[in-house]
C-alpha cells in the first residue's frame, strides 16, 4: 500500500485486498452517495456530515500504512488530520480486468430490472449511486428502477454506455423485448444484445436520447458533421486532422445505423 498528500487529495494505492477490508468496506458503504467510480478505482469526495466517520477511516488508513511500511503512526497520523477535508482517490493500478454479466429486464415503459448473475459488491455499489433517485426495490444482486420520466430514462442510457468500473468489464443481456417494451417507437421490434448497445453509443455520440425524431436526428447530425468535418483541419497536424477524421466516419457510421433503426 502506497499513501501520497498531493494536490489537496489523499492517494491511496493498493491491491483488490485493500478494498475489501472491512474497515475501507465501511467507509464507502458510509460515502457511497459521494464517490465517483473510476476505471481504475474510486474517488470519494469531502461530506461534512460524515467527518467523524472521515477522521476514523483516516486513522486507520494511517495504522495500516505505517504497519506495513514499519513506520513511525504519530507523524503519519498527524499528517493526515490535516488533510480531513481532502478528497480521498484510491487506485488499483494492477488489477486483473472482470467481467461482470448483468441481464436487465423492460417490464413496460416505466420500470427495468438489473439482476447480477453473480454477487459482486463494488458493480452494485456503482449501479446503485449512478441510479439513487431512480430506486424503487433493491437486493444483493437485483435492482429495480423507476424510469418514468425523460429523465431517468437518460441516467439509465448514461449508465449503460459505461461499462469498465474498477478494473470491471459489464457486459449487460437483454431480454427479447427490452427496447419494444421501454420505447414506444421501437414497438414490435426485436434487437439483439450487440445491436441495443450500439443504439445506446450511438445516441450518446449525438447526446441525444434514444428514440429520437429523424428530424432532430438530421439537425444534430448536420450540426456535428460541420464542427468535425476533416476540411476544416487541413492545415493542422496529421494527429488532429486524423483524430477529426475518425470522428467524422463514426458520425456517419451511427447516423445511418439509427435512421435504418427507425
Amino acid at each position: 500500500m502506497r499513501v501520497v498528500l498531493r494536490n489537496n487529495a489523499i492517494f491511496v494505492q493498493g491491491s483488490s485486498q485493500t478494498l475489501e477490508e472491512p474497515w475501507m468496506e465501511e467507509f464507502f458503504e458510509h460515502h457511497v452517495h459521494n464517490t465517483l467510480f473510476l476505471d481504475n478505482g474510486v474517488l470519494v469526495l469531502n461530506n461534512e456530515n460524515s467527518s467523524e466517520k472521515k477522521e476514523e477511516f483516516l486513522e486507520t488508513l494511517s495504522d495500516e500504512y505505517t504497519r506495513v511500511n514499519d513506520l513511525s503512526s504519530p507523524f503519519y497520523r498527524r499528517s493526515l488530520k490535516r488533510c480531513k477535508t481532502a478528497a480521498v482517490r484510491i487506485e488499483l493500478p494492477y488489477r486483473p480486468e472482470e467481467k461482470v454479466e448483468i441481464e436487465l429486464y423492460a417490464f413496460g415503459p416505466h420500470r427495468v430490472q438489473f439482476t447480477l448473475l453473480t454477487p459482486n459488491t463494488w458493480i452494485m455499489r456503482y449501479l446503485k449511486q449512478q441510479l439513487a433517485s431512480l430506486i424503487v426495490e433493491a437486493a444483493p444482486t437485483r435492482l429495480d428502477i423507476d424510469v418514468s420520466t425523460p429523465q431517468a430514462k437518460a441516467r439509465l442510457e448514461k449508465t449503460l454506455n459505461r461499462r469498465e468500473v474498477l478494473h470491471y468489464v459489464i457486459n449487460y443481456q437483454y431480454d427479447d423485448e427490452f427496447m419494444s417494451r421501454l420505447y414506444s417507437q421501437y414497438k414490435g421490434w426485436g434487437f439483439s444484445n450487440e445491436s441495443i448497445d450500439k443504439m445506446l453509443r450511438y445516441h450518446a455520440i449525438f447526446e441525444l436520447p434514444v428514440g429520437t425524431k429523424a428530424a432532430d436526428l438530421k439537425k444534430r447530425y448536420r450540426e456535428l458533421a460541420k464542427r468535425y468535418h476533416p476540411d476544416r483541419v487541413q492545415t493542422k497536424s496529421p494527429e488532429i486532422i486524423n483524430k477529426y477524421t475518425q470522428k467524422f466516419q463514426l458520425l456517419q457510421e451511427a447516423y445511418d445505423a439509427l435512421l435504418a433503426a427507425s
